[in-house]
């Protein structure tokens, strides 16, 4: 995994950068996932002329994405066959380890080894966004179920109190 420096010097003497903390971006990834951790790391690798390592970040973003909502559509079909019940959790540590050891710590060591002096980012807007992501989810996610109830194509089970008044 070489990285080249671009522009060793992208950094001014007046302004120093303004990056997001990659530790706290990988700690806020617990919370949030992978996709918003690779998301401003991303951010981070564009503002250090890294444009390689900012395609390998939204890379991360894209399939986290794309795996998560795919996982949502199929567990309504998948959720009684006994190992998927831990699919997410499961998925979710995956991913979280691989990103943290692929991507997450390249960018801590990146920094640390070409002592780059920068000006933490402030996190507030990011996590609004990333509990709006939340959000989403669950609106999406309810969503699917209730269709898939309504429409019959995954039926409530006969012991849902709803239907024993």
């Amino acid at each position: 995994m070489p990285e080249t420096i671009q522009n060793p010097s992208v950094q001014t003497a007046e302004e120093p950068l303004r990056l997001y903390n990659p530790v706290v971006c990988i700690i806020l990834t617990l919370i949030f996932t992978p996709m918003f951790g690779a998301l401003l790391q991303g951010f981070n690798w564009r503002t250090l002329n890294e444009p390689v390592l900012a395609e390998k970040s939204m890379a991360w973003v894209r399939v986290s994405f794309f795996t998560f909502v795919a996982y949502t559509i199929a567990e309504p079909f998948i959720r009684d066959i006994p190992v998927c019940r831990y699919l997410m959790i499961a998925l979710f540590i995956g991913f979280w380890i691989s990103w943290t050891l692929s991507m997450g710590i390249r960018q801590v060591t990146y920094i640390r080894r070409n002592r780059i002096a920068y000006k933490g980012k402030f996190f507030g807007r990011a996590i609004m966004i990333g509990a709006f992501g939340w959000v989403a989810y669950t609106a999406f996610a309810l969503t699917l179920v209730l269709f898939l109830h309504l429409t019959g194509i995954d039926p409530l089970p006969a012991d849902a109190p709803i239907l024993q008044q």
